[in-house]
């Protein structure tokens, strides 16, 4: 069965997901969580959350999903200790390091591997199982058709894919304009958000019109911002498709939102045919413009040149929630409106419309309903399609004109009701040992033992002494211990069952028993990790600047199907390479959809190199986990490049059983300093200076974003953007999109 996973960025959130009918949720611990402005989990939400889940047949999710360096190592385990305590269904993994650790000291924990991992590839899932991942959760710039030759080729991994919710503009893992621009890493969980930035637009001087075409009234607008994706016609035929788990975005969104997510989902993953008023429910609690994204609404169905008719991606005309129509403004007059309604309000509803902006091209002005007016001058509370009405518009501002829309954006019955809080955490069971001696007992288990004085007696009457020991020991009050089996040894001089035990001195050693075994297990959860120095090192090279590895557009790959043409002309390939001292350098690109097609380029241009005589003097540059299996496979020389991130010293070893012709590797390109002692061999750091592209994206700016026709398309191009001070370049090749500091 296919599984329905929502987001959970609390536990309220989680429990209602649970309520209407999502058969898993996924959340963040408070630390290492991609969604670092959500609520988040403490250790006690998460232990109530278990015993739910464990109640009820459902399953969790634990995301800890952003890079980490070499400081953050120890808190990471101690983050790990406490999920693998309460225990879970899967750990959602980015960092390389963190897999390394999960693998060797948490092996109960499942290894699912985050789409900020940017797989979309046969490949790459594969190399992901070879890595112990169970689950991989696939790149959202797939198309269906995509997914299904991935499905067919990779039977026996689990896959999961994204049906609803937000869209990146870039490639999750891949976008660096957050840090870049303002400080706040996408790969720490601290996305600023900088595609949903207003910017304007020109034409890039050096490049023929036809190469940087602006229509008419497309100057401005919100030109990296992306439609929400809404699957619902096609979650059917994924589920169809034996893909595992479909996922819902939106951690940082209302329970309200995940309430009805649910509920929509629910009702089409069970063949339910009127989901109509929950479909509208869906889109009022939360919706930008809506597509089927590149699942279902690309367009195309692989990379290719096919000429796109579908609906843009792009929702650059506002990037933020704008719910659903309610109706066409027909009049403004003395801070009235007269409305011609398409579907129903109430009052207390909210209500939105449009207003030339003063920075922006547009504001949107939001308001709530107080007053509805009928056609016979009668104040009514609710009305209809079809019907006219008039209401107050806010004061203050600016007034929409006759013929804007009109639009809701909640519905004053929307807000759900709070499910309680109050729940039992599960309770981790362990089995114990109970010695009695003449003048005392001792408790022992696995997590430690302890004596405790007791004068014990010879009882008046037979007693059931292990059944009593064993209830008394089972309730466990607050601890998140309580009894598995009990095990008893008796070195009285009595009979086990003739021994008086009194109750009260029972209860208080229960107490204490249990206590001292919570104050063990929070040390244990804060216990300083140390790792320790590594002397003997592998040797590495020293690899060049990273930005003596650009193009002239400062794209830090070369291009094979670029490269090859130029080969099969009768160019020489050095020359073409970048060169760094005694050293040609050829780093591949972090995307690679045509798999079979950069496959064979690859060979190509190897074998190309091998007839001239100087392969030996190439270093490739991987950038995506895809890349990995067919160097192994090779021995020809590689190092790991900027977009296979190195973040700490664990990830560093994770790399050199990869069973590669290893020659060295970038640090982490967002971190530019760092202490290697604990590495085993010595990284190259990227130097600060250097600008990686803020956006790598599968939607194209052309298209997308400007809006134009793929009709005579040379599917390439060039233009400048400005936002509120920067400006930056756009470069299309091939249909993906790239963002560079100009």
């Amino acid at each position: 069965m296919t599984e329905l996973a929502l987001p959970a960025g609390s536990l309220q959130a989680a429990l209602v997901a649970f309520s209407e009918g999502a058969d898993a949720v996924y959340l963040g611990m408070k630390s290492f969580s991609a969604r670092k402005m959500a609520t988040n989990f403490s250790f006690e939400d998460l232990a109530k959350l278990r015993q739910v889940a464990l109640t009820q047949d459902k399953k969790i999710y634990v995301t800890v999903n952003t890079l980490v360096d070499d400081s953050q190592l120890g808190e990471v385990i101690n983050t790990l200790k406490q999920i693998a305590f309460i225990g879970c269904d899967g750990v959602i993994v980015q960092d390389l390091g963190i897999v390394g650790i999960i693998r060797q000291q948490f092996p109960s924990l499942a290894l699912h591997g985050s789409t900020q991992l940017a797989v979309h590839t046969i490949q790459g899932v594969r190399e992901m199982v070879r890595l112990g991942f169970e689950r991989v959760v696939l790149a959202r710039e797939l198309t269906f058709e995509e997914i299904k030759l991935i499905r067919e080729a990779c039977p026996d991994v689990q896959l999961k894919v994204f049906i609803h919710g937000a869209l990146c503009y870039s490639f999750s893992g891949l976008c660096m304009a957050s840090e870049q621009l303002c400080g706040r890493s996408a790969n720490c969980g601290a996305c600023a958000q900088i595609c949903r930035n207003y910017f304007s637009v020109c034409a890039d001087p050096e490049v023929n019109a036809a190469l940087s075409p602006i229509p008419e009234g497309q100057r401005d607008g919100w030109f990296f911002s992306m439609s929400d994706l809404k699957a619902g016609p096609v979650a059917k035929e994924l589920q169809d498709l034996g893909i595992e788990s479909l996922k819902i975005e939106g951690r940082m969104k209302s329970p309200a939102y995940t309430a009805l997510a649910a509920r929509y989902y629910r009702s089409i993953l069970d063949g339910k045919q009127d989901t109509e008023e929950m479909d509208e429910a869906l889109s009022i609690v939360f919706s930008r413009r809506q597509t089927a994204g590149w699942l279902a609404g690309y367009g195309r169905t692989k990379q290719d040149f096919s000429i796109r008719k579908t609906p843009t991606l792009g929702s650059t005309s506002y990037p933020s929630h704008r719910g659903l129509k309610a109706g066409t403004i027909l009049l403004v007059q003395e801070g009235k409106a007269q409305v011609r309604l398409e579907r129903k309000l109430s009052l207390r509803d909210g209500l939105m419309y449009f207003a030339k902006g003063k920075r922006e091209p547009v504001d949107a002005v939001k308001f709530g309903l107080s007053m509805i007016i009928d056609q016979r001058g009668r104040s009514i509370t609710e009305a209809y399609r079809g019907e006219t009405i008039q209401i107050n518009l806010p004061s203050s501002t600016v007034l929409p004109r006759a013929g804007e829309q009109l639009m809701v954006i909640s519905r004053h019955d929307q807000n759900i009701a709070l499910l309680s809080e109050s729940l039992n955490p599960s309770k981790k069971p362990i089995d114990m040992t109970i010695t009695l001696e003449n003048e005392g007992l001792t408790l022992s288990s696995g997590q430690g033992t302890q004596y405790f004085a007791l004068q014990l007696s010879q009882a008046n009457m037979k007693q059931e002494t292990k059944a009593n020991l064993t209830q008394i020991f089972s309730q466990s009050d607050t601890s998140y211990f309580t009894l598995g089996t009990l095990s008893l040894e008796n070195r009285t001089a009595f009979a086990v069952d003739d021994l008086f035990l009194p109750l009260s001195a029972l209860k208080a050693i229960r107490r204490a028993w249990y206590e001292s075994l919570d104050r063990n297990l929070a040390q244990f959860f804060t216990a300083a990790e140390t790792i320790e120095p590594i002397t003997d090192k592998l040797e590495t090279e020293c690899l060049p600047p990273r930005s003596t590895l650009q193009t002239i557009e400062k794209l830090p790959f070369l291009d094979l199907k670029l490269l090859r043409q130029k080969a099969e002309q009768g160019e020489a390939l050095s020359p073409m390479l970048f060169s760094f001292e005694n050293r040609l350098y050829l780093p591949l690109s972090p995307v690679m959809f045509d798999e079979g097609r950069f496959t064979d380029d690859l060979t190509f241009i190897v074998a190309k190199l091998r007839d001239e005589g100087i392969l030996d003097q190439v270093l490739f540059g991987l950038n995506n986990i895809g890349q990995i299996s067919y160097f192994r496979e090779t021995q020809i020389a590689c190092f790991l490049d900027i977009y296979l991130y190195l973040a700490n010293s664990e990830a560093a070893k994770l790399a050199l059983t990869l069973g590669l012709n290893f020659k060295g590797a970038y640090l982490w390109m967002e971190r530019h300093e760092g202490d290697f002692t604990t590495w085993p061999f010595v990284p190259t750091v990227v130097e600060a200076a250097y600008t990686p592209p803020l956006f790598i994206s599968r939607s194209c700016f052309r298209h997308d974003s400007l809006m134009l026709s793929c009709e005579g398309c040379p599917h390439r191009g060039s233009w400048y953007v400005k936002g509120d001070k920067d400006r930056y370049k756009v470069l299309v090749e091939d249909c993906i999109t790239y963002l560079v500091k100009a």
